[in-house]
């Protein structure tokens, strides 16, 4: 089975701001989520844990783990480049029009809608033999979370796959 978390909150996530590849670090409330989190998912034996490098999902599987499971890192489950948009609130540019598989609008820095699917596609394929048989966790981000969405479920009808929209700490199995 895989279990999907997202990262505990931010600052960045109360203020509304595209955090990206910015290392923001969890704040108090993050923590609490992660500690609520770690009691809930506490009675399954993970075969591994694998999180983002950025120290927002590390510090989540870090707690979730507790030392009990090891944690490798991934690059590919790295939240999504969002470029120029970086550090901006939601709804300073079309927030919308970012996350539409059809459009694959191509930035000036940011990563594209299918480059972001094709690495997180390549990650999941790599570790299905493992999945398959043994418990997982990934610790990841709210950009990266509908990509694998998308691989299990398809893409949404309305080519938004931010459709597929989780909470903070918020389990997702597959």
């Amino acid at each position: 089975m895989l279990y999907v978390i997202r990262h505990g909150k931010t600052d960045w996530n109360l203020q509304n701001k595209i955090q990206g590849r910015a290392d923001i670090p969890l704040n108090y409330v993050g923590i609490q989520e992660a500690e609520i989190t770690k009691k809930i998912l506490d009675t399954i034996p993970f075969y591994k844990i694998i999180s983002s490098p950025l120290s927002r999902a590390k510090k989540t599987a870090e707690i979730i783990s507790n030392c009990q499971t090891p944690i490798v890192t991934d690059v590919r489950i790295i939240e999504r480049d969002f470029g120029e948009f970086e550090g901006l609130r939601k709804e300073s540019f079309d927030y919308t029009a970012f996350w539409n598989y059809s459009l694959n609008n191509q930035y000036v820095k940011a990563e594209s809608i299918q480059e972001l699917l094709k690495r997180v596609y390549n990650f999941l394929d790599e570790y299905k033999p493992i999945y398959e048989t043994n418990n997982i966790l990934v610790v990841t981000h709210s950009g990266v979370i509908p990509a694998i969405c998308c691989y299990f479920k398809g893409i949404p009808k309305n080519n938004n796959i931010f459709t597929y929209h989780f909470k903070t700490c918020e389990i997702i199995k597959f």
